[in-house]
């Protein structure tokens, strides 16, 4: 019988080949407590197993192409090295072994929960999946510590792999093996393994609970990376349908492709600029080989998470030196840090919020502890007499934000001028509007900046009084709302009568259902996920502004998002006839949209 599973479109394409299915890879192991003259071999086995992950860590980046994207796999596998030598991960194991008297494999397992406590407070999707990098670190030093643990992944040698949990270095091994797609139980699209899987134009599809309990190795399988489907044992129908789809995508993908280093621009001359979202420094050469035309928004939070104690300026400076260096002459723009205390639990007790994401957060957090803000403002002042720099200052929500913000700057460049450094001249500031009270003042907010930035995850959920990651009242979240409409013009009017420009770097930015919308609203950059960087370039060139234009001041008539959508939507196939098959217009529902989010949900 047909069987139908929906989860997480990691990676887009069509794979269809025989299963193989693993279900559980991680060595069961015997709890010890040790004898005093056992603590010191115990420790010694277990830097010896660490030692050798490294090695092998090694072998797969010197196996490696040296071409975009593989330079990103290279640098997944250079952070992996980075955890083995993390004294939260290997000092503090190392440390239990010789305090608690146990086992090593018991030591890391306790290392790992301890871990994992600390990263499941985070509010951020892409930093609570680094958790998994961990957990696949883990659990290759368990298979070391454990030799005679069968390793089903070995015997894998075609087809379609369904399993539990995949670390990236095994997704890469696998890649080798004439592998056709995989499915996982777990991940989400942030995690490393989607961008392995991306790097490596895999299928993949993430997050189907249980579906190990279904599959059967040696059924015949169809992975749809794209809208995240598996289908188990097809009909002669359905097969013959997706090999006919798997022939177009690989069309389509050359075509796509060719788009990348173009420029954004409509039929009649309208030209946008297409960034990167990103969090490491790890991710630049892809983004450029994407055709990103710089950095939209590099999230500076990440960098603080992987360390075990605050990070000092000059550490700081080195890092954001060589992310400004590697994306010369594209501008990078640096949002100041956006976490609160629920996020800081690694670093400073300023105890627990009923509610974080409406309270000591991001501009807020950095106003209360001026001198984490001061380090982390004057590392990137010095950075910027490398390249291209601006600022971008998140969740602001009233104009006093604004001035004690530009006044700290100013105040940190008469230090840093005194004490002999040097930076550039001028270095553009922004804000990030993410909240109504920000629209309604954008008037005022414009006289005091250079440009601004559309948050609009935050902006639609703070308007719309919506938690998307709630399950009752998701159906609400609605990127189409006439009020959000309503905003974003708003905003993008305000700002153009100033003079100044806007981004818009939320999830509508990324998805190709929505970015005409804003080509129609007069946005002037998107700052996305890189990957979707050649498909949005491909959208943006198949508009006619003038038509989008009208399009959107018509819409801005409607008060309601169904009757926006039924007349968008009619005009947009249109348009976009010759992409039908490969834009999930499902998304654009709520049902649609909604399913993914419960998805990503049920995997938190």
């Amino acid at each position: 019988m047909e069987q139908r599973f929906k989860g997480i479109g990691a990676s887009p394409g069509i794979g269809i080949g025989e299963v193989v299915v693993i279900k559980d890879k991680r060595p069961r192991f015997i709890y010890q407590f040790l004898l005093n003259t056992d603590a010191n071999q115990e420790v010694k086995r277990f830097q010896q197993a660490v030692q050798k992950v490294k090695e092998e860590i090694d072998q797969l980046k010197n196996n490696l192409s040296y071409k975009a994207p593989f330079k990103e796999v290279k640098q997944i596998l250079e952070t992996y090295k980075g955890i083995l030598s993390d004294p939260m991960f290997y000092q503090a194991t190392i440390n239990r072994i010789k305090e608690e008297k146990i086992n090593a494999e018991w030591a890391l397992m306790k290392s790992l929960q301890k871990i994992e406590k600390i990263f499941g407070e985070i509010e951020d999707e892409y930093l609570r999946q680094r958790v998994q990098d961990v957990q696949h670190i883990t659990n290759r030093i368990l298979n070391v510590l454990n030799p005679n643990h069968k390793k089903n992944a070995q015997t894998f040698t075609g087809g379609i792999l369904i399993t539990h949990d995949l670390s990236p270095a095994e997704a890469i091994k696998l890649s080798a093996k004439q592998i056709s797609g995989f499915v996982t139980e777990t991940g989400g699209l942030t995690s490393h393994v989607a961008i392995v899987a991306q790097a490596l134009n895999l299928p993949a599809v993430v997050g189907i609970k249980g579906i190990t309990e279904h599959a059967k190795s040696g059924n015949l399988a169809i992975v749809d990376g794209q809208k995240g489907i598996v289908i188990i044992n097809p009909t002669v129908e359905v097969l013959n349908k997706y090999k006919k789809k798997q022939k177009q995508y690989h069309i389509f993908c050359k075509e796509i492709g060719s788009y990348a280093h173009l420029p954004a621009q409509t039929i009649d001359g309208h030209t946008l600029k297409v960034m990167a979202n990103i969090e490491l420094f790890e991710e630049v050469p892809s983004i450029l080989e994407l055709g990103a035309e710089g950095i939209g928004l590099f999230r500076t939070e990440f960098f603080y998470i992987q360390q075990n104690v605050l990070p000092d300026e000059e550490s700081l400076y080195q890092y954001f030196t060589k992310v400004v260096k590697a994306v010369h002459p594209h501008p990078v723009t640096f949002r100041t840090l956006d976490f609160g205390g629920d996020k800081m639990t690694a670093h400073l007790d300023l105890g627990k919020e009923v509610n974080p994401a409406l309270g000591l957060r991001a501009i807020r957090f950095c106003l209360k502890q001026k001198d984490i803000f001061k380090t982390q403002l004057r590392a990137i002042l010095r950075a910027s007499v490398h390249g291209q720099v601006r600022l971008l200052f998140p969740l602001i929500s009233s104009l006093e934000e604004i001035i004690e913000t530009k006044q700290i700057l100013t105040s940190l460049k008469k230090e840093l001028a005194a004490e002999g450094y040097t930076f550039s001249s001028h270095i553009p500031i922004g804000i990030m509007v993410e909240v109504p009270s920000a629209v309604t003042l954008i008037d005022f907010f414009v006289k005091e900046v250079d440009f601004i930035s559309i948050g609009t995850n935050d902006l639609i959920q703070y308007a719309l009084a919506i938690d998307r990651d709630n399950e009752q009242v998701a159906y609400l979240y609605e990127p189409l709302h006439p009020a959000v409409l309503k905003m974003i013009s708003q905003i993008v009017d305000a700002a153009h009568k100033k003079g100044i420009t806007v981004s818009v770097c939320g999830e509508m930015a990324r998805n190709p259902l929505y970015v005409p919308i804003l080509v129609g609203l007069g946005v002037d950059e998107l700052s996305l996920k890189a990957q979707n960087i050649p498909l949005i370039k491909r959208i943006i060139c198949a508009l006619h502004f003038k038509k989008i234009h009208s399009l959107v001041q018509k819409l801005l008539t409607m008060g309601s998002a169904q009757e926006i959508k039924r007349c968008y939507l009619q005009q947009l196939r249109i348009w976009l006839k010759d992409l039908e098959g490969f834009i999930d217009y499902d998304y654009i529902t709520a049902e649609g949209r909604n399913e993914r989010r419960r998805q990503e949900n049920r995997m938190h």
